[in-house]
């Protein structure tokens, strides 16, 4: 009788590490989801607040570039004219770099605000 004793108290605590094994690993894989999703949107959030840092140098340049007068785009200053191709490559370059790694100049203008699809910028 002590025996058939000792053996039911064994299999109920050993049904009871397995239930506590089944729970451990399932938590544990919850906390590697739950750590590998933190670190992508930590990741994307430090994409997105630079690449809204280069946006705004990009929108600076295109700004000087705009400032320029006319007749100072048409002056035969050599110097001056570099500079004007050099602010502009500048930017193109910047575009580029940007848009090879998913962000693209939108012109959203008349469009409707979608905030699935849009990031707000200010």
């Amino acid at each position: 009788d002590g025996d058939y004793e000792a053996l039911v108290r064994l299999l109920k605590e050993n049904e009871e590490l397995k239930d506590r094994a089944l729970r451990v690993a399932a938590e544990m894989e919850n906390l590697r989801r739950r750590t590998a999703r933190d670190v992508h949107d930590a990741r994307t959030y430090a994409v997105a607040n630079f690449a809204r840092d280069m946006l705004s140098v990009s929108d600076n340049l295109r700004r000087a570039l705009d400032a320029i007068p006319a007749e100072a785009k048409a002056s035969e200053d050599a110097g001056f004219k570099a500079l004007i191709e050099g602010v502009d490559l500048t930017e193109r370059a910047m575009l580029s770099a940007l848009e090879r790694h998913g962000v693209k100049k939108l012109t959203p203008e008349g469009e409707k605000f979608d905030p699935n699809f849009h990031q707000a910028m200010f």
